[in-house]
């Protein structure tokens, strides 16, 4: 845990925070967003964040680095907007069942996590999802292949919602997976 907080600190650290840059995926699909709790999962400083308590909804953006949160939490409290930060470890947090009516994770993936973010969602509760998967090492060799989704996308994880878009290799160089769902 230690060595992960201190990169992400590290990276947070030094760069220039961009606020206005929402996922694309939650851009092009906006009309699926209505209300209540969110939960933005490894945030970092929050655009998704910030773009869904635009939308009305009350944000909790959980994220390993502290910098990446102070920046995140003062661009809300500018804003006026219901954002609250945690500081966490994804790997040790334990999910609340049932809780949120929205889940975003950006480029973050982790086996482990799968199951407790469908289960953290309530019913009628939409999962909009976007990570690197196998391809990506052809874009980044150096990239941790541990952090990649394997072949066959995002769905096979969330058997318990209702598809609403299932792209298992997006994007220019087929290395990005998208994913979005409804809990039934």
């Amino acid at each position: 845990m230690r060595k992960d907080r201190n990169r992400w600190e590290s990276r947070y650290g030094r760069e220039i925070p961009d606020f206005d840059d929402p996922d694309p995926l939650l851009c092009e699909q906006m009309k699926l967003l209505t209300s209540g709790i969110a939960l933005d999962l490894a945030s970092g400083f929050g655009a998704n964040s910030l773009f869904v308590a635009e939308s009305d909804y009350t944000v909790h953006a959980l994220d390993i680095s502290f910098n990446a949160l102070s920046a995140l939490n003062k661009e809300a409290r500018q804003r006026g907007l219901d954002v609250s930060c945690v500081v966490a470890d994804l790997d040790e947090y334990p999910l609340p069942k049932a809780y949120y009516d929205l889940v975003l994770v950006f480029y973050f993936y982790t086996k482990p996590l799968m199951n407790p973010i469908q289960d953290c969602l309530k019913r009628g509760g939409l999962l909009f999802y976007a990570t690197y998967n196998f391809h990506h090492t052809s874009v980044k060799p150096e990239f941790n292949p541990a952090y990649l989704l394997p072949r066959g996308g995002l769905s096979p994880f969330f058997p318990k919602l209702e598809i609403i878009l299932d792209e298992p290799e997006a994007g220019p160089n087929r290395n990005v997976s998208r994913f979005i769902g409804r809990k039934a």
